[in-house]
């Protein structure tokens, strides 16, 4: 059984270039990429679809990432109680 308000937190950490802090609440806006000397793939659209699953669950999503230093990224979902 689990008590109201405990939640599951899952959270993905990758070794890449990083996220500056300006981007971080930007990411998960419609479109937005960050801007990079790389070519972009995709539409900037993922993080939003992720960020809507999540907040209609009652969850938070989030990540924690500086430049050159890598990113994790991750979510929280409020646990369901069982009868």
């Amino acid at each position: 059984m689990t008590r109201p308000g405990e939640l599951a937190r899952v959270s993905v950490t990758d070794s890449g270039p990083g996220i500056p802090p300006r981007y971080h609440e930007r990411i998960f806006e419609k479109f937005a990429q960050v801007d990079q000397d790389t070519k972009r793939f995709g539409a900037g659209l993922g993080l939003t679809f992720c960020k809507l699953a999540v907040e209609a669950h009652g969850g938070k999503i989030g990540l924690e990432s500086d430049s050159g230093n890598g990113s994790t990224f991750w979510f929280s979902l409020p646990l369901s109680r069982q009868p």
